[in-house]
């Protein structure tokens, strides 16, 4: 067969953003412009540049604020011009509505999903000069600052930049999933650049999963795909999904290259007939 090619779903132009970003995803100007692709998919006219400048105009209004470069005030000023002036909160009458994981849409209606509104303070953060990282707890995002070097704040973005206890964290914790779930501190090492898309991502294919939208699923699976390529199961869902939907060819094609390189799933016999469905 031949080889399968990307994407086939996805926007040509958020995929290519998304893959020029792979190799330099350490960097905040890469996970910026990977959350901008992911945008992209579904809002064209998006562009890394127009967001950089609206990222640009929160730091510069902190800037102009701060008479002092202690950390304590920095974080004051950023406060105050994100979350009490700016109005940036967590969109609770809309929670599933797929513009929450797109950064330029939160960033025009000033309401998102806890991951993507900690991008934003993340990023206006970095940029006044603080360390900060992303904390992925289950079932919700956090931003760790560091205040000073035996100092790390907990900020709730999702909540107005309510800032967290360790304590409150885990009764965060426990209100979703219940009084059995254990804390660890382990749960406050940063988020890679690296899996803080690939969250934006599952988000998404919940979202389009739930509202059996597979050719969106398709599009977000290509995405991840670019983020994890030595994934397997990534090429057997995508396989999966665009069977679904009807593009028998190129399903088939990943669905081949899957069962090759993975020749003991367990469900391969089905996986093979369905494959020979495919390729009649």
């Amino acid at each position: 067969m031949c080889s399968p090619e990307l994407p086939q779903c996805c926007s040509p132009e958020a995929f290519k953003l998304l893959g020029r970003q792979v190799e330099t995803l350490k960097s905040t100007d890469a996970l910026l412009n990977g959350a901008v692709a992911i945008a992209m998919h579904q809002m064209p006219q998006a562009s890394p540049e127009r967001v950089d400048r609206q990222i640009q105009h929160y730091v510069n209004a902190v800037r102009k604020r701060v008479r002092s470069q202690q950390p304590q005030a920095m974080l004051a000023h950023l406060h105050d011009v994100l979350f009490e002036r700016g109005g940036l909160s967590g969109n609770t009458q809309d929670y599933y509505n797929p513009a929450n994981s797109y950064l330029p849409a939160v960033l025009a209606t000033k309401r998102g999903l806890p991951i993507t509104l900690s991008l934003v303070y993340k990023i206006v953060a970095e940029r006044l000069g603080l360390r900060t990282w992303g904390v992925g707890l289950p079932g919700h995002f956090l931003v760790a600052v560091e205040e000073r070097p035996e100092r790390v704040l907990l900020v709730d973005a999702f909540s107005g930049g309510r800032v967290l206890t360790r304590q409150e964290a885990h009764a965060r914790l426990q209100e979703l999933f219940g009084p059995e779930m254990e804390w660890s501190d382990d749960m406050l090492k940063p988020a890679s650049h690296r899996h803080w898309l690939t969250r934006i991502l599952q988000n998404l294919l919940h979202i389009f999963g739930s509202n059996n939208q597979y050719a969106e699923v398709a599009a977000v699976l290509e995405m991840e795909m670019l983020l994890w390529p030595k994934q397997g199961h990534l090429q057997r869902d995508l396989a999966l999904v665009l069977a679904r939907i009807g593009m028998s060819r190129p399903a088939s094609l990943w669905l081949d290259a899957y069962l090759r390189d993975n020749p003991d799933d367990p469900q391969r016999t089905d996986l093979k007939q369905l494959l020979d469905v495919l390729s009649a």
